[in-house]
């Protein structure tokens, strides 16, 4: 491990080479990092310096911190969570338009890129979304297969810009309750389901012109369905 450099801000090189181990996917998104007391002995600097170069990267957007459980990571990068704080201030059509350039031409990349393990994982994902009982159940499961689907562009740093678009979170949020009334909503969702079948077979096809039509195609039908919620 390469040692730091005494001449800046201790502080400061325990936050870059955390974010650059983050990078690197030594800590993925979700994994916990080491407590300050196992870094503070790895890395050879005071539990004080590790402490604020761990703040440093809260307050960054790439690690979240919960009392009791440590910190994680929910970023790989400054990248999604400086994009989504702009996103938040954006008008929404804008916002919208954004989002469907992304998923098209990701749609369109993972056609001519996807791994057999990948359009396998595309499918497992649909079909969670099929069957779905609830309406947190086909949130996660529909915003799993987003997330799938960009990765399998091949362009990490689609990725990430569509992860810092909040993706297709926004448009779950009238699901996303163990409240909602899933079974009178599924009906509605069983075009937007067919919708999404016919990205993945575009994707096995290896046809992008059709993945980017179907992507297109389903993007407009859920912020049709989005809009109509409000």
């Amino acid at each position: 491990m390469p040692s730091l450099n005494r001449n800046t801000s201790l502080a400061q090189q325990v936050a870059d080479q955390l974010r650059q181990r983050i990078a690197g996917g030594e800590f993925p998104v979700g994994a916990l990092l080491p407590t300050e007391m196992e870094l503070t002995q790895e890395l050879g600097v005071s539990r004080n310096s590790v402490r604020e170069g761990l703040r440093a990267l809260v307050h960054a957007g790439l690690l979240g911190a919960k009392a009791g459980y440590g910190t994680f990571v929910i970023a790989t990068s400054d990248l999604a969570p400086t994009l989504a704080r702009r996103m938040a201030q954006d008008h929404r059509d804008d916002v919208a338009e954004v989002r469907l350039l992304l998923e098209r031409e990701g749609a369109r990349l993972a056609a001519s890129r996807a791994s057999d393990e990948q359009i396998a994982g595309l499918r497992e994902a649909l079909a969670a979304r099929l069957a779905a009982t609830d309406g947190p159940g086909y949130a996660a499961a529909d915003i799993a297969f987003h997330r799938l689907l960009l990765d399998a562009s091949g362009n990490a740093l689609l990725a990430e810009l569509y992860r810092g678009s909040g993706g297709n979170e926004q448009a779950l949020q009238s699901l996303n309750s163990p409240d909602v009334d899933f079974a009178a909503a599924a009906p509605g969702l069983r075009e937007g389901d067919d919708a999404h079948a016919a990205i993945v077979e575009a994707i096995a096809a290896h046809d992008p012109e059709a993945a980017a039509s179907a992507a297109e195609h389903m993007v407009r039908l859920v912020q049709e369905q989005f809009d109509g919620h409000h």
